[in-house]
């Protein structure tokens, strides 16, 4: 904040990690936060310089295109295969000061892998896939790294399902021999091998190329954003604006959490850094620690689906689908929204129900003071999603997103530099072909248009510094640093990807997947009635990306239930009926499975995020888990909302029926919050809240009837309050 007499907030944030029982809290509930810290000068700065080569070629490749598949993504996986055995202990206990012979070793082995696939890389494409021993044994090499890293850097639970998935491929191949001879073993070791390392459908596959390609520069993004002071702007203004409400703080941990979750990826570490602040704030207010803690997980958790980031796991979605990344944001505004909507209307009836205040206004700094120190700050966002509505690629734009932020923070040396680099960026063609002697080309409009992405954060910057407008100043050091960071959070990313593929890999090789979905469906077409069997399919399908997605990241839940779970959705005639098309059809059904695996974090037994939340409330983590599965009921409601009406989705839908979806939806998430809590204006018994559950659930189904029955109720508790008003 601007004076010490207002609330601090951004700083408190920061100062966070650094609180031994936050540290603990971090490392307990996020296997990602626990590495090598304490590492001897030399091993930091040989780190720090493969880090800041990689974002480099990441930062060059982004503007003048990606290498071949095959070349881009070895160097992006294989590089940060490396970099764990570095950084990542062997087990939790392990040496956090030095780094063991064995873990040296171990990521050398890790770089001649990526230098050896560079090497052969030709060979195998041009032999249509065919490997000899040699590269065998170096592709067996490959998938036990990745499956150890694996354990370091995400846990448990990624490393043994993948590991699950490579023996069935294994025994599926094998069990179509009557008998087995080294011959016939070699041979299906190979194709295996071949189909999982040298080709483009395993830890090569597309989870890896989007990582290579889109998420390791939107990590870097997010680096250089925090390096700016973006996250303390979110906290300002979240307390700016529904601080002095009541039951402020628990409203501003759902604002700023929602944001900063969007743009980290970490629902686990984005609960324990902004927590770490809101979550006392809380507690100061009168909410009691679980809830507290649940209104922190559950906001945290939600920014995996709020747009435009949405924790990185859009960018595979649109990869998967082959369409645009801008529909897969505009797709996820509408179900966003109401899930926050219905955490915020449960946050305000529990402060209602315990009378709980919001906080002094005197100490809080103003919104027009807020926007008038950091407001500059959301330019970077603003580029970013012009470049994205203007068709521009995801990894271009977050390419110009980065140098926005570095222009419109820099130091004036900084400015200045990274003015001249982009200019030359620019004219590449012109002046390579100048130093070539060659005609030289004309400028297009849209390299024009890129001359005024460095004008305008460059002179913002300029004209602040000139009315002596303080803020955060990103120097040379602060941009290395911001790369290194980036380098450093994309590790567990790229590595859950490249377990992934190891999944994705042997069900496109074993055709599983498709197995278990017609065993789902055979089970429900037990049920005669077509509506009945598609909501006992959904909630099978449900459940089933609950249980894949717990203790996962975004992105390996994502991939994992679109390839188990969404195929189970596919084979209902009846969800297909309602989707309209095909590619609707499709669509909806990723989203569907996506949803649930991201609720998965909020879900016991396994409900990482709420552990997280109560490790820093001092609240049972049971409790917290099921009071923020309370506080989303709306993200567990919304996804049925969207299959029986897609017109939520943005997709196929005229502006009446968007506007109709948007009404309904925002009434019905009221009516749960209002059956959840047991409030509205006063204490509502069990016939009151069952009818305004029963009106939420009316609301989710489209059609005339079921939106009239909901109104009803939900004028019928109006009624209620007004009369309790009076």
């Amino acid at each position: 904040m601007s004076d010490d007499k207002h609330l601090s907030s951004g700083q408190a944030a920061a100062d966070a990690t650094d609180d031994p029982a936050v540290k603990e809290a971090l490392e307990k509930y996020d296997r990602e936060s626990l590495v090598r810290d304490r590492l001897p000068d030399g091993v930091i700065r040989g780190v720090m310089m493969v880090a800041l080569l990689l974002a480099l070629f990441h930062l060059y490749t982004s503007f003048a295109g990606p290498l071949v598949d095959v070349a881009q993504r070895s160097i992006h996986l294989y590089t940060l295969l490396g970099l764990t055995f570095i950084l990542y202990p062997l087990t939790r206990t392990g040496a956090r000061h030095r780094v063991p012979w064995g873990d040296a070793a171990l990521a050398l082995l890790a770089f001649g892998v990526g230098v050896y696939m560079l090497a052969v890389a030709d060979r195998v494409i041009a032999s249509a896939g065919r490997i000899n021993d040699t590269d065998m044994l170096v592709g067996l090499l490959a998938v036990a790294l990745v499956l150890d890293a694996t354990r370091r850097a995400t846990g448990w639970g990624l490393t043994l399902l993948a590991t699950a998935f490579l023996a069935y491929g294994f025994y599926a191949k094998l069990s179509f021999y009557p008998a087995l001879d080294a011959n016939i073993v070699l041979a299906t070791c190979r194709q295996i091998v071949s189909h999982l390392v040298f080709i483009t459908e395993g830890l090569l596959g597309t989870a890896t190329g989007v990582s290579a390609s889109y998420i390791i520069l939107f990590i870097l993004f997010g680096a250089f954003l925090g390096k700016s002071g973006l996250g303390q702007l979110f906290n300002d203004l979240a307390l700016a604006v529904a601080g002095h409400t009541r039951g402020g703080p628990a409203k501003v941990a759902v604002i700023a959490s929602g944001f900063l979750g969007s743009i980290n990826g970490s629902a686990i570490a984005n609960v324990v850094t902004t927590g770490a602040f809101t979550i006392p704030l809380m507690k100061r207010t009168g909410y009691r620690p679980n809830f507290a803690g649940a209104v922190e997980a559950s906001a945290s958790v939600g920014g995996q689906i709020l747009p435009p980031i949405m924790g990185a796991a859009a960018f595979i979605m649109a990869e998967v689908l082959s369409v645009p990344y801008t529909q897969v944001i505009l797709a996820g505004i509408i179900p966003a929204l109401l899930f926050y909507l219905g955490v915020l209307f449960q946050v305000h009836l529990r402060a209602l129900r315990d009378g709980l205040e919001g906080i002094d206004r005197a100490r809080l700094t103003p919104l027009k003071a807020v926007l008038l120190k950091r407001g500059h700050l959301l330019v970077p966002m603003a580029v970013l999603l012009w470049l994205l509505f203007d068709g521009r690629a995801p990894f271009f734009a977050a390419f110009w997103s980065i140098a926005a932020t570095v222009l419109i923070c820099g130091t004036w040396r900084v400015t200045l530099g990274a003015s001249l680099v982009l200019a030359l960026l620019i004219v590449e063609p012109q002046w390579q072909a100048l130093l070539a002697g060659n005609p030289i080309p004309g400028l297009p409009a849209s390299r024009l248009m890129l001359f005024g992405i460095v004008a305008l954060p460059a002179a913002i910057n300029a004209l602040r510094a000139k009315r002596g407008l303080v803020a955060e100043k990103m120097d040379v050091a602060d941009c290395r640093d911001a790369m290194h960071d980036g380098v450093r959070n994309a590790i567990p990313v790229a590595i859950a990807c490249g377990a992934v593929g190891i999944i994705v890999g042997v069900a496109t090789l074993t055709g599983i997947a498709l197995e278990v979905a017609d065993a789902v469906v055979t089970l429900g077409q037990q049920i005669p009635f077509p509506t009945v069997q598609l909501l006992v399919t959904l909630m099978l399908t449900m459940l089933a990306s609950i249980v894949l997605g717990m203790g996962l990241p975004s992105i390996p839940t994502y991939i994992i239930t679109s390839t188990m779970a969404a195929p189970i959705l596919l084979n209902l005639p009846l969800f297909r009926e309602l989707a309209g098309s095909s590619d609707t059809a499709i669509f909806v059904a990723h989203m569907f499975v996506f949803y649930f695996g991201i609720f998965a974090n909020l879900t016991p037994p396994v409900a990482l995020a709420a552990y997280a939340g109560a490790g820093i409330s001092g609240g049972s983590p049971n409790a917290t888990g099921f009071q923020a599965m309370r506080l989303a009921v709306a993200g567990f409601v919304v996804p049925y909302m969207f299959v029986f009406a897609h017109s939520m989705l943005m997709i196929d839908a005229s502006v009446g029926d968007i506007l109709l979806v948007v009404a309904t939806g925002v009434v019905g998430v009221l009516l749960l919050a209002v059956a959840v809590e047991g409030y509205l204006r006063r204490p509502l018994n069990v016939f009151w809240r069952l009818l305004a559950g029963s009106g939420a659930l009316a609301l989710i189904f489209p059609g005339l009837i079921s939106d009239l029955v909901g109104a009803l109720v939900a004028g019928g508790l109006l009624l209620l309050a007004r009369r309790e008003a009076g």
